[in-house]
């Protein structure tokens, strides 16, 4: 029988988890962040992006006209900072020592913590890159206004975010100083969007009430900087203020600095045709489109109807891209003024609202694989000081980048 060692553990892990077998793990349910290109470089304490929004201004059918009007071009810079995101794991002495230093028992030993880990990490690798970057995962819709038992009602949708075990923080507004206290989540029913805590609300989270944001612990801005990726709904929000981002006043021009918005229009089908003119004329190619599977199947089901009326005229079809193919996501295909889009269904897009994304002007950037086993110092695993076991290091630092902010379009699904 072969002896136990951390070395031979080591390589066990090695073994089981190579980075294209953690990329697969990670990245095969969460289409988005599949798909999203990646650069494993991010060298320095930020990178630098410079988009131009603007031309010279020097162009005439008179010359000495143009020549008095010449400028520069508008250009705004993108000072994009990291974020980081760790999910650890531990495996105490006692297991190590009984596992026969086979690949086998080794295997036995680290492979449910740590696919559990990363399962975790996925989940919220794959939230986070739809998101504003606050940390907030839900919002509380009490019926009665305020909280006096042990459940939280969330807003339709919101509960698919939460796990059992998570201590939640929570603030009034999204991103804002937390409020006093922590609530564990020890039940969660997705079908009603509620969530069972520990104690009374209230005396968990001091002053909880109808509409506050929750956060998973250590992850929320708490009234200071984002410490989260800073996702679609950062580059592409909602409505554009002149509040920095990354360094840049976006109401210089809203659509090139702060992308495009469309508004539903009669059908989810319709209004996908839309997005893609309006963005177009801005001179964008989208490819790809991403929403939440109801509002896909909503698609789906409009597509169908029209296909049975139409007869064999049907402007709908299935497919997996190259790209897609790899980690097994299906998409339907829909013509459009600036050539075919491929709509995806991804669980972790917000219900109501999809991206009409050219997927070439965004990139996923960090410092090596996202993610990675934390092994700088060359230790996979680190001998705890104050556990008997072995800890593993998971994560990432990065975050999303976004090249041309105005041929990508925010597209609401519901009137």
């Amino acid at each position: 029988m072969a002896s136990f060692n951390l070395t031979n553990f080591d390589a066990a892990m090695k073994h089981m988890y190579p980075y294209k077998k953690v990329e697969n793990m990670v990245y095969k349910s969460n289409p988005l962040l599949a798909m999203i290109p990646k650069e494993t470089s991010f060298p320095g304490r930020n990178a630098t992006y410079a988009v131009e929004y603007g031309m010279t201004s020097g162009r005439s059918a008179n010359f000495q006209t143009a020549q008095n009007n010449r400028s520069g071009t508008r250009l705004e810079d993108f000072v994009v900072t990291r974020v980081k995101d760790y999910a650890v794991v531990s495996v105490d002495n006692e297991t190590l020592l009984a596992a026969d230093g086979s690949e086998g028992s080794l295997l036995d030993v680290a492979k449910s913590k740590t696919d559990s880990a990363l399962h975790a990490l996925s989940r919220t690798m794959g939230r986070d890159i739809y998101r504003s970057g606050t940390g907030s995962i839900g919002k509380t819709i009490a019926s009665g206004g305020t909280y006096s038992g042990t459940t939280l009602e969330l807003v339709a949708g919101h509960a698919v975010g939460f796990e059992v075990g998570m201590r939640l923080k929570a603030s009034a507004t999204d991103g804002a100083a937390f409020r006093n206290g922590v609530l564990e989540v020890t039940a969660v029913d997705r079908d009603a969007d509620t969530l069972t805590v520990n104690v009374v609300c209230t005396t968990g989270i001091t002053g909880i009430t109808n509409a506050d944001f929750l956060y998973v612990e250590g992850d929320g801005a708490n009234g200071g900087s984002n410490i989260k990726m800073s996702g679609l709904d950062a580059w592409l929000p909602s409505s554009v203020t002149s509040s920095s981002f990354f360094g840049v006043d976006r109401t210089l021009d809203k659509t090139r600095l702060g992308g495009q918005r469309q508004g539903y229009a009669n059908s989810v089908q319709e209004t996908i045709i839309n997005a893609s003119v309006k963005t177009g004329r801005e001179g964008g190619r989208p490819d790809a489109m991403f929403m939440n599977p109801t509002d896909w199947a909503e698609l789906a089901l409009d597509l169908e109807g029209r296909a049975a009326v139409a007869g064999s005229h049907n402007r709908r079809r299935y497919e997996n891209d190259d790209k897609a193919a790899i980690f097994g996501f299906s998409s339907i295909s829909i013509a459009t003024p600036n050539g075919m889009v491929d709509v995806y269904a991804d669980h972790n897009c917000p219900i109501n609202v999809g991206y009409l994304l050219q997927l070439d002007t965004w990139k996923l950037k960090s410092l090596g694989p996202a993610p990675r086993l934390l092994d700088f110092d060359g230790l996979k695993g680190i001998r705890q000081s104050n556990e008997d076991g072995v800890e593993y290091r998971w994560g990432y630092y990065g975050n999303l980048l976004c090249t041309a902010p105005g041929f990508n379009c925010r597209v609401a699904l519901a009137s």
